[in-house]
């Protein structure tokens, strides 16, 4: 008897290759063939969730159950219009959506959100390693033009500001950094283009805001790349500010939902070894630490990375399309051979599920219906009042960015990423040299000295202003070289604020920029003609009696002097154009020739003519 017993038991396990199995938690998911309940705890999400199966296997509907049964916020990447149905949630296609995914978030440092955001964006836009390299200057430079590294603050730029600096980068590279600029260049260009306004903004939706409530963003109409890309940022944006806000938890604080895994979680990108070793996915393996659940889908497992079929506690294989997409599932969850042949005969709505180290299990899943009945005009008649209460900022830009674009500031060393803010606090000599810079914007450093008892306490208090980011150092080099003080944008909040100075300048651009303007207004005013600076848009106007002349300060041959010159021409104006070099002076006479420009009407000159006021037009 007890034999065949045994037997028995063996044919049916052959036939139900599976041990009995039930499993309690506030999500219940279905019952087993057994007719146990099979449900997860909410804590189990922290660890992930993957679900493979085929189009029409079930795998909305699961999403649907999860999501209806969960008591914490979470947010759905929709890119078929799936989610917008459910009851209760903040929907936001693409159309209505602010994000400025060059804002570093709440609490993150500058710098490393230069270097998370350059891996994103070269990940989501498959970038190689020099692309990607040459992406986090031009942020660094951004960066700097809009003053991050001294205070994180209003205004910040936009991808739309990343492409105008790329842009104006024009092509004087050697051949392999040319390519790096026209890739990139060709990313951000399409990007922009086509992202319609969801990147126009200085500032977009608050994330802590959206945090707290269930939003379906959807996607659906937008290029693969911009999808992708806002998919990783905005997984990136969250995990950074969690860091940030030291939001570290034993429990479940946050749920993401993302159908189509692989095109986050893509094998081919992930095997691309000029790529490096991808940024999301050693995010999302941290992410757990913080409370934040993931529930990923998608039709073929073959193409989804090693790390996420690895690294997710919670798998169901659905109904697969094909043997090959069947086998990475089957071998992900260590099925045996008899359970992969029962697993093959699984119908619509059926999985196999295994919890962790828990043998598997089929499941009959709940059949969650949902009336599918939400329409475009509908969903903005429904919405309408919650987009109106979205709060974002419209884009601005700074001086010294406007500054960068028309070619009116002296070009800056290679940028290397700066330290991150800090607050100023200055000695009693580092505010008298403070003082002075602002009062005398272009005296030598030498003769600032001179207010001090002795050169080293001077050149002390100097550079404790250059260490704690209130000034920088520029050279002016014609004739005996002269360093000259820089106010950054914190050195002006500071001056302004706390010691109550007036640091509004004259003349636009940076110190160089501005000194040479100061000369040569000087230099024209010496020989007895009223001059201006900055008066129809001049660096200097100079009006001589029966002649117009219009200055240009040119410290670098770019393309936008020739665009100011035009100007100049149309107005009637004589143009000189003062350059820094010789360099620059034949690189823009070039230019002049190229675009058939009266010549007689534009007059060369250096700067070094104007430190002996020699301003003879012949």
């Amino acid at each position: 008897m007890a034999a065949q017993a045994l037997t028995r038991r063996a044919i049916e396990h052959h036939q139900y290759p599976f041990d009995p199995a039930s499993r309690s938690g506030e999500i219940k998911l279905g019952d087993t063939f057994q007719n146990q309940l099979l449900a997860l705890s909410t804590e189990s999400l922290t660890k992930h969730f993957l679900a493979v199966g085929q189009s029409g296997s079930g795998k909305t509907t699961l999403f649907y159950s999860v999501m209806d049964e969960l008591d914490k916020p979470f947010w759905a990447f929709d890119l078929k219009q799936d989610y917008r149905h459910i009851d209760d949630v903040l929907v936001l296609p693409w159309t209505e959506l602010r994000f400025n995914p060059l804002k570093p978030p709440e609490g993150v440092p500058p710098r490393r959100w230069v270097q998370v955001f350059s891996e994103i964006f070269g990940h989501a836009t498959s970038l190689l390693s020099g692309s990607k390299n040459y992406l986090m200057k031009k942020t660094v430079e951004l960066y700097q033009l809009y003053n991050l590294f001294d205070r994180v603050s209003e205004p910040y730029p936009s991808l739309h500001e990343l492409e105008l600096l790329i842009e104006r980068d024009g092509i004087n590279f050697v051949r392999k950094q040319s390519d790096y600029r026209d890739t990139l260049l060709n990313r951000l260009e399409s990007m922009n283009l086509v992202s319609g306004t969801v990147f126009d903004c200085s500032q977009g939706y608050s994330i802590s805001e959206l945090l707290r409530q269930d939003v379906v963003f959807e996607f659906d109409g937008l290029s693969r790349d911009v999808q992708n890309f806002l998919m990783e940022a905005l997984f990136a944006y969250v995990y950074e500010y969690r860091v940030a806000q030291n939001h570290r938890s034993q429990g479940l604080n946050h749920v993401f939902f993302l159908d189509e895994g692989k095109r986050v979680f893509s094998v081919y990108k992930e095997r691309q070894d000029a790529s490096g070793i991808p940024e999301i996915d050693e995010l999302t393996a941290k992410m757990r630490e913080f409370g934040e659940g993931l529930v990923v889908a998608d039709q073929e497992a073959s193409k989804l990375t090693d790390s996420i079929k690895a690294n997710t506690y919670t798998k169901a294989l659905l109904p697969t399309a094909g043997t090959k997409q069947f086998n990475a599932m089957a071998e992900a969850m260590n099925l045996s051979e008899r359970q992969s042949e029962f697993a093959q005969s699984l119908g619509i709505g059926e999985a196999v599920i295994q919890v962790g180290n828990t043998a598997p299990v089929p499941v009959k899943l709940d059949d969650h219906q949902v009336d599918k009945s939400v329409s475009d005009r509908k969903l903005e008649k429904q919405q309408r009042k919650r987009w109106a209460d979205l709060q974002h900022e419209p884009r601005k830009t700074t001086p010294s960015f406007k500054d960068k674009l028309s070619g009116r500031t002296e070009e800056l060393e290679e940028p290397e990423i700066p330290e991150d803010p800090q607050e100023v606090e200055l000695s009693k000599d580092g505010k008298r040299m403070l003082q002075d810079v602002v009062e005398h914007p272009f005296k030598p450093l030498t003769e600032r000295y001179n207010r001090f008892s002795s050169s080293y306490k001077g050149n002390k208090a100097k550079n404790e202003l250059v260490d704690q980011g209130v000034v920088v150092e520029r050279n002016i080099r014609v004739g005996d070289q002269k360093k000259l003080l820089q106010l950054t944008e914190k050195g002006r909040e500071y001056a302004g604020n706390s010691l109550d100075l007036d640091t509004k300048q004259e003349g636009r651009g940076g110190i160089v920029h501005r000194y040479w303007q100061h000369q040569i207004k000087d230099a024209f005013e010496e020989a007895g003609w009223h001059s201006f600076l900055e008066k129809f848009d001049a660096d200097v106007y100079v009006n001589m009696g029966n002649t117009e002349s219009a200055i240009e300060v040119a410290m670098g041959d770019n393309p936008r002097e020739i665009q100011h010159i035009e100007n100049h021409l149309n107005r009637g104006f004589l143009v000189w154009v003062v350059c820094r070099n010789q360099e620059i002076l034949e690189g823009l006479k070039q230019r002049i020739e190229e675009n058939s420009f009266n010549a007689d009407s534009v007059v060369f000159r250096l700067f070094r003519d104007f430190t002996e006021l020699n301003i003879d037009s012949e």
